[in-house]
């Protein structure tokens, strides 16, 4: 039998009075309690103890008015909350909240697309709707309009927004395009954010600031409030789309690379957010086993991997970019990248073009994403260490040039090959910096392979931040060390964190821990 687990402090009696007062607030058939349910509510790709983060009970509020009732009972007892939208974090942690024993409030019932304005390219979401939910409403209502989607699109839009998430359309920089937030607070007042704070404004999904402060980003990757709607833009469906795939043959064509691809990228000729990696991305990508690569010891050395990527028939790097627009305006645009990238001896450029209206069964799978068409295809990357895969990410953002690109590559070359990783590097490039995802891919029912995980993830954190790299994003185990990388004097920036979370949350009941910002009464836990 699965031991039941409390919130910190808490008595058996204690609890249940609060499980009482949460089922009164939303309902008997909206709260999990049975310890093996909330089994399903751990890390799914744990590569520690899977029982280190869980939560205690589980509630799933489906209006802003039981989200409300839900915070003031917190308020009342005294217990600890862990908000997400529909749970699926994966490679971050997933649902599991960062505080043991904390009650997860589950948003995945507030799953409506309240409005959608074609005129001014907008949608106002709730937190559970997914992208595959956004997608579908689009197309069912005719909109001739493109929403950005990561890979994944099980994920929640206003999930993935929160935590700066990218997709790969021009507007794949979802922090960015989000536009108008309603926000639960901790004493349980609702804040409208922006032009939302005019009553009958008319302007709250098209301006993103208003009068005074703008508090948007305060409730990204914070635990300041729980965001109850969202406004998000949404691109105007061009005429044509042209899917571009850039292969190079050698390992010293990355610099060469960054240093053409930026220029195209500030001056607005490529237009989304690329995706670039090296060949054993490209093999991952295409659903490879790494068994049926390699069958040697150790990490697959450099020489081997031009040989990978000559039998897929990938490049040593692969770049994947789209062009938008006027199909005479598109042509253009792929006659200049052609001619940059031509300076690259053996570069190889294909392309396809598909009407901007295209259909999910009118495109090529791997062209998909890049017209806003959300999909499962990159969980075929799983498949690389065999068995039941799972992956843990590694997150560094750093500046877009040749030098910094080659001088992490790298530095995780070699901090992946002592821990006996291959090196797959992957980078989500935006104009003027990249973020580096590194899957550390490994077999969820081989400890060995979990444990080795974990240990590479903290010499990365180590090396990585001793270069001057740290983190946008990074699983629950780790919020408090990465807060610590972001300590330029003395930690101001630590200090201006946890004033605002006594001022805003003085009981400290929303999402103890995340991104390293604890209560007052729990920063000896930290």
């Amino acid at each position: 039998m699965i031991a039941r687990v409390l919130p910190p402090g808490f008595s058996e009696s204690e609890f249940e009075r609060a499980v009482e007062a949460f089922v009164a607030c939303v309902g008997a058939d909206a709260v999990v309690t049975s310890a093996e349910e909330l089994t399903e509510y751990r890390d799914p790709f744990a590569f520690g103890d899977p029982d280190e983060f869980v939560p205690s009970l589980v509630v799933m509020p489906a209006s802003v008015e039981e989200v409300q009732a839900v915070v003031r009972v917190a308020n009342e007892l005294r217990v600890p909350l862990w908000t997400v939208s529909t749970g699926m974090n994966n490679a971050y942690g997933g649902p599991a909240p960062r505080l043991r024993g904390s009650v997860l409030v589950h948003l995945q019932r507030m799953n409506r697309v309240l409005e959608v304005n074609e005129e001014l390219a907008y949608a106002l979401v709730e937190p559970g709707v997914q992208f595959f939910d956004l997608y579908e409403h689009l197309r069912a209502n005719g909109h001739r309009l493109i929403m950005s989607s990561p890979d994944l699109g099980w994920g929640s839009v206003v999930g993935n927004y929160l935590e700066r998430g990218w997709g790969y359309t021009p507007y794949g920089d979802h922090s960015a395009i989000q536009c108008g937030l309603e926000v639960v607070l901790a004493n349980g007042e609702v804040l409208r954010t922006g032009m939302g704070a005019v009553p009958n404004g008319r302007s709250w999904q098209v301006h993103r600031h208003g009068f005074g402060p703008t508090p948007d980003d305060l409730f990204k990757q914070s635990n300041f409030g729980i965001v109850t709607k969202m406004g998000v833009w949404l691109m105007p469906m061009p005429e044509c789309y042209r899917s571009c795939f850039l292969s190079l043959k050698r390992e010293s064509d990355l610099g060469p690379m960054v240093e053409i691809l930026r220029p195209l990228l500030l001056q607005g000729i490529i237009q989304n957010i690329p995706i670039g990696g090296n060949a054993l991305a490209g093999a991952a990508w295409v659903g490879s086993r790494r068994s049926e690569l390699y069958a040697g010891e150790g990490p697959i050395p450099r020489e081997a991997i031009g040989e990978i990527a000559e039998k897929l028939g990938v490049g040593w790097w692969t770049l994947r970019f789209g062009l938008y627009g006027p199909e005479e305006l598109v042509d253009l645009r792929l006659r200049l990248v052609e001619e940059a990238f031509a300076a690259i001896p053996d570069a190889e450029l294909v392309s396809r073009k598909y009407r901007g209206d295209a259909t999910a069964d009118e495109v090529d799978p791997v062209d998909r994403i890049q017209l806003g068409i959300p999909g499962l295809e990159t969980m075929q990357m799983l498949e690389w260490s065999g068995g039941s895969g799972g992956h843990l990410d590694f997150s560094p953002l750093a500046p877009l040039t040749a030098g910094e690109v080659t001088r992490q590559y790298e530095l995780f070359q070699r901090v992946a090959a002592q821990h006996g990783f291959d090196n797959m590097f992957v980078m989500l490039i935006a104009p003027r910096a990249f973020v580096q995802t590194f899957m550390m891919i490994f077999d969820t029912g081989n400890e060995q392979q979990k444990a080795a995980a974990g240990e590479l993830y903290r010499a990365l954190m180590r090396e990585a931040s001793q270069e001057g790299y740290t983190e946008y994003r990074t699983h629950v185990a780790f919020m408090d060390e990465v807060a610590t990388h972001y300590g330029w004097n003395d930690g101001a920036l630590a200090r201006f964190n946890e004033t605002l979370k006594d001022a805003l949350d003085p009981n400290g009941i929303l999402s103890p821990g995340k991104q390293g910002i604890w209560p007052k009464a729990m920063r000896s836990r930290a």
